[in-house]
């Protein structure tokens, strides 16, 4: 594996984040100096960085529940005993639902003196309790995902459908809630995370009435209020993309942006005219670090592809300069619907104009990015702090 893909997935690993961030000492938690008694903790580990997040707890504790929902597929191990549910990403299905059920039970039935909950991306798809038919709303959210729509509007109908999200699952608890968080959101709003479970939340069903509207999309009678103020929950960030972007250190490297927004083929665009600028105020080498979630607007003929894919193919029908090396990288293992990670692309990557816009018409960037060797594969990582972008001009 690429020495910097290396890098930027040892410095996205929640286990080795909470290592440097929370300790446990004599039945109590400190978080940023705060402390946290507890006898019996229930430790709820939800999303994709679930497994890592749980092995950090359940190596360390002797008496606790735990319950791990994690993306089918994942097969990083245990260290420690939960009951552990494989569930479906990005679009949600039975085991969502029976996911949801079980988190619930939990909450209402088991004996605890503190939740512990782990959160990451991924878990809106991963747990859910709908308060629409299920059916109503497995069609609601493939319309919303493939929409091309940010993942904050996605949430805020998201939230209002949902017996569990948007602060719901906080009032559910026996006792305070510790929720620590690694944010794949741009700006780390907590409240989008796995849609703020146990976040108030600001949105409202006005706000989610009108995405639903101007998506036309069905069912907004099933829209109900979220809590907007919750006093049993302390939220912490424990890792996000910035704190990847910053731990890189790469030569000369700049970090430009971990917000990335937007079409992902604009964003390719974007990076080339940085390339073709003659008067850029960078002195080569430099590198150009960016992080965040470009989006992708589904639309005709799809094949297999992402928003990494995407990134690179544009890029390069656009890039004019032939010394630069280009990464695009998703610390989740998975880009788009393809089995890769994402790619990496240089000035020896040659493609015509004509085939890399026919490819993003259809969306199916991998076919050619594997015609030249550019992809990478990682399988899924154990984490999610977004995607990292690393532009190199040697």
């Amino acid at each position: 594996m690429d020495s910097i893909v290396r890098r930027i997935l040892q410095l996205s690993d929640p286990e080795i984040a909470l290592s440097k961030k929370v300790s446990l000492s004599q039945n109590q938690l400190i978080v940023n100096s705060y402390r946290f008694q507890f006898q019996k903790p229930l430790i709820l580990a939800i999303g994709k960085a679930s497994v890592k997040m749980a092995n950090f707890f359940l190596s360390k504790l002797n008496k606790y529940e735990s319950l791990v929902v994690k993306p089918r597929g994942d097969n990083l191990k245990l260290n420690g005993n939960a009951e552990v549910i494989e569930s479906s990403h990005p679009y949600p299905d039975e085991s969502s639902f029976e996911a949801g059920k079980k988190v619930r039970e939990y909450l209402l039935n088991k004996e605890y003196d503190l939740v512990i909950l782990l959160l990451s991306g991924g878990a809106s798809s991963l747990v859910e309790d709908p308060i629409p038919p299920k059916h109503v709303y497995v069609d609601i959210m493939k319309k919303l995902i493939t929409s091309g729509i940010g993942i904050e509007e996605v949430n805020v109908v998201r939230k209002h459908l949902s017996k569990i999200k948007g602060g719901r699952l906080a009032s559910l608890s026996k006792s305070k809630i510790v929720t620590l968080v690694v944010s794949d959101v741009p700006g780390n709003d907590l409240s989008t995370v796995g849609s703020g479970p146990t976040h108030a939340d600001l949105s409202t069903v006005h706000e989610a009435r009108e995405i639903m509207r101007w998506l036309n999309l069905q069912g907004e009678e099933y829209l109900e209020e979220t809590p907007k103020k919750l006093d049993n929950v302390w939220e912490f960030l424990i890792l996000d993309v910035s704190e990847v972007l910053r731990g890189l250190n790469l030569e000369n490297s700049y970090i430009l942006s971990s917000e990335v927004r937007g079409e992902a083929k604009s964003f390719g665009a974007f990076l080339a005219s940085l390339m073709n600028t003659r008067y850029i105020p960078f002195r080569r080498p430099f590198t150009l670090l960016f992080g965040g979630e470009p989006e992708v607007h589904l639309s005709g003929k799809v094949g297999k592809g992402g928003r990494n894919g995407e990134v690179c193919l544009s890029f390069l029908e656009w890039v004019r300069d032939e010394k630069f090396k280009l990464y695009a990288i998703a610390t989740d293992g998975i880009d788009g619907n393809s089995d890769y990670a994402g790619c990496v692309v240089d000035g020896k990557t040659k493609l015509s104009k004509l085939e890399i816009r026919r490819s993003l018409e259809e969306h199916s960037s991998y076919q050619l990015l594997e015609r030249t060797k550019s992809t990478v594969k990682t399988g899924p990582t154990g984490t999610n702090v977004n995607n990292i972008y690393v532009l190199i001009a040697p």
